[in-house]
């Protein structure tokens, strides 16, 4: 089967480069499709699966896709529906049968950030969503619409890697602290964090604090604003020795290194719990919607950052609630198998 995987944004090619990597182990042809504004200042894509660059919406209305089987469109909302319509109206005009398009939320979103993420996506051939608790909200969202019939398929938490890359940890006690855009809101919110994280580092001087940004964040000092971690780090003249920034491109890594992992709702954390990382999610915001907060509800893995000290208590943290990460989709294995059957069903 001939697939394309097309991506806008730095998280979701990042997704795409790993869905890649697994369809192909399942036997697809895999092509990836990135805008151009993504090769500028990113590492290169992955060597092993092919990768073209045009605009998604010049990709939607070009022949490149009239001999594919399938494409995957992970583009950002306000491109999603152009880009269904455009793929029809150009399939129509060359008198060829449309392949099918399958499109689903990057991240194990639930409630209400769920509900606006998949909003843009209704009508798409196949919407791939990441396991039972999002097949239950889409049933919700759907039932009683034009759109109750909405194909879907849960095959797993297919954007972040859940296989480990490595076994090996740092030599020296490390903390990942999981920075996101936006959590929490605001340049003072962000400057008391950070102040904390730095007094959390003081106390601890036998362990590195590493400050992580995701792939939603600059990584290029030029880049950091006052509501980033980094940009507080880069002001302090008189920072710890052992409170320090990761490279946003290093995320995968340095949650492989770390000896435990906090942050407040960044779904990395769930790679770093199915890595047997002692992690805690840290409960001073409260459950929020708009940090999307409530994916962490009843993980068994909140405290307060307060908590946390000392850091070698976090090397006891209580393992993840397995009923928690199986309605995720952590216990679906053949998430691949099951988008290319489904495909299959869609073309025949």
């Amino acid at each position: 089967m001939r697939l394309a995987l097309i991506s806008d944004t730095t998280a979701a090619l990042e997704a795409c480069r790993l869905l890649g990597r697994h369809l192909q182990a399942a036997g697809a042809e895999v092509t990836l499709i990135v805008a151009p504004a993504l090769m500028n200042g990113h590492r290169a894509p992955a060597p092993q699966v092919p990768t073209l660059v045009f605009e998604p919406l010049t990709a939607a209305a070009s022949e490149l896709l009239d001999h594919l089987d399938g494409a995957g469109v992970f583009v950002e909302p306000e491109t999603l529906q152009p880009f269904l319509s455009i793929r029809r109206r150009a399939a129509r005009l060359r008198g060829r049968p449309a392949a099918p398009l399958f499109t689903g939320p990057l991240l194990p979103l639930v409630g209400d950030a769920l509900s606006a993420d998949l909003l843009p996506r209704l009508g798409y051939d196949l919407i791939c969503l990441h396991g039972p608790v999002q097949v239950e909200e889409l049933g919700w969202l759907i039932r009683g619409t034009p759109h109750a019939a909405q194909a879907h398929e849960a095959i797993g938490l297919w954007g972040m890697p859940t296989a480990p890359i490595g076994f090996g940890v740092s030599r020296e006690p490390l903390l990942v602290v999981l920075e996101q855009g936006g959590v929490p809101g605001g340049a003072k919110d962000k400057a008391l964090l950070y102040r904390r994280l730095r007094s959390l580092a003081v106390a601890a001087p036998g362990w590195t604090v590493r400050l992580q940004p995701d792939y939603h964040l600059a990584t290029d000092p030029e880049d950091w604003t006052e509501t980033t971690l980094a940009w507080h780090h880069g002001l302090d003249a008189d920072r710890p020795a052992n409170l320090q920034i990761g490279r946003r491109d290093d995320l995968p890594l340095n949650l492989m290194l770390a000896w435990a992992c906090l942050g407040i709702s960044s779904p990395w954390l769930l790679s770093a719990m199915v890595w047997g990382k002692p992690t805690a999610v840290l409960a001073d915001y409260g459950i929020r919607t708009d940090f999307n907060g409530p994916l962490f509800f009843g993980s068994g893995l909140m405290r307060r950052l307060a908590d946390c000290l000392p850091l070698e208590e976090l090397l006891a943290a209580p393992q993840p609630n397995p009923g928690w990460l199986a309605g995720l989709g952590w216990t679906i294995a053949d998430g691949p198998q099951r988008l290319l059957q489904r495909l299959e069903g869609v073309t025949r």
